[in-house]
């Protein structure tokens, strides 16, 4: 078995509370969570992106944090870059990527192999998908390309989808579809992370968004509401031509979500920001499994793929 730990949406910042979100208090409890993780028997723990939120100096602290838990604590950290990791000021963004240990453009993958059972093989792959987005661009360039990006996404009402989002480019699209090609023939099972989610169903959604999707269970295409990946079809495109991929984590939507589509478990974390106690999991990668455990507020979820 393969286990690490698994967080989203911190959201830490020296600010005051705010649409149920309790900015301050997410400092407490990540730094309670990485005492928690540093006594565990894990390969990694993974932040699913939005770690703070607003400001460099906000930024800096929970880097600080990140650093003592990896010095003091043995805890080995691995990043999702979230749309608020990018609100601090444009002459900083760059510096973002080197914040958590990455090279821009910010996405990247690793493979993980089970001790006790050497068939049980996993490569994990990371999304990008703030790579064109206003939110993340540097240059005015950078803003006009993101900006017709979004344009051309429009939703079936003719409405253009969230810019607190953005679209993963063409060539990460090649580079995803070239990797899972590479874990197809190698025999590995596949876990792809982002901080974005695609899918879940309706009947794992109890949401101020649509109070009324718990009645039914149909598939929610997030990217079609227009508050996920603006093309994230194009990436679920991808994901259904590849039979390594079982499984696609996320964060973003802080309510979570689950949903089984075409053989792939799709899990969508709770935010810890608007959790009154706290929320984080720890994930077990099985040759024919994966296992969410859930901590306080974070469900827990079996998906056994064929």
């Amino acid at each position: 078995m393969i286990r690490f730990a698994a967080v989203a949406d911190v959201q830490y910042g020296d600010l005051d509370d705010k649409i149920g979100r309790h900015y301050r208090k997410s400092y407490e409890k990540l730094l309670s969570l990485a005492g928690e993780f540093s006594k565990e028997n894990i390969a990694f723990a993974m932040n699913f992106g939005d770690a703070y939120d607003t400001g460099w100096e906000n930024a800096l602290a929970i880097k600080e944090l990140f650093d003592v838990s990896e010095k003091k604590g043995g805890v080995h950290w691995r990043h999702v870059l979230g749309n608020h990791d990018f609100s601090v000021p444009d002459e900083k963004k760059s510096e973002v990527y080197e914040l958590f240990g990455l090279k821009k453009p910010g996405y990247y993958d690793f493979k993980l192999e089970d001790s006790d059972d050497r068939t049980n093989r996993w490569h994990v792959v990371v999304l990008n998908g703030n790579e064109i987005s206003s939110y993340a661009s540097e240059t005015k360039e950078e803003k006009e390309a993101a900006k017709e990006e979004r344009a051309r996404r429009k939703l079936a009402d003719g409405s253009e989808p969230h810019n607190y989002n953005g679209s993963v480019s063409d060539k990460q699209l090649k580079w995803l579809d070239d990797t899972l090609k590479t874990a197809d023939s190698d025999n590995f099972n596949v876990l792809v992370c982002s901080h974005f989610p695609l899918y879940a169903s309706s009947s794992s959604i109890k949401s101020k968004r649509a109070p009324l999707t718990s009645l039914i269970d149909v598939g929610i295409y997030y990217s079609d509401l227009g508050v996920s990946t603006w093309n994230g079809r194009e990436i679920l495109e991808i994901l259904d031509r590849h039979p390594s991929v079982k499984a696609y984590m996320s964060g973003h939507l802080h309510e979570g979500s689950y949903g089984e589509r075409n053989n792939v478990a799709h899990v969508t974390l709770k935010g810890l920001v608007e959790t009154t106690k706290t929320a984080y999991s720890y994930v077990e990668l099985n040759k024919t499994s994966i296992r969410v455990d859930g901590i306080e507020e974070q469900p827990s979820y079996e998906f056994k793929f064929l």
